[in-house]
């Protein structure tokens, strides 16, 4: 039996953990995120309790792609466990 789409995402978001809040769309739409946050990081004019707040939010972004790519590793693992090799 595989995971439905709804349960992987339900799998990632409590693998979010409570610090992230809002919790992504997608995969996609976190690592847009990422990249934007990563771009104000890098200004040198960022001051300094948004940028607590930025990297903050970057880690929580991280762990939740983290999540996702295990959901989805297992999804294709299970997918191709009974797949014979040619």
């Amino acid at each position: 039996m595989t995971p439905s789409k709804t349960t992987a995402a339900t799998t990632a978001d409590a693998d979010a953990g409570p610090d992230l809040d809002p919790v992504p769309e997608g995969y996609a739409a976190a690592v847009d995120e990422l990249e934007s946050i990563l771009r104000q990081i890098e200004d040198d004019d960022v001051d300094v309790d948004v940028l607590a707040e930025r990297v903050h939010r970057a880690a929580g972004l991280i762990d939740w792609c983290r999540g996702r790519i295990l959901t989805a590793r297992t999804a294709v693992d299970e997918a191709t466990a009974g797949l014979e090799a040619d």
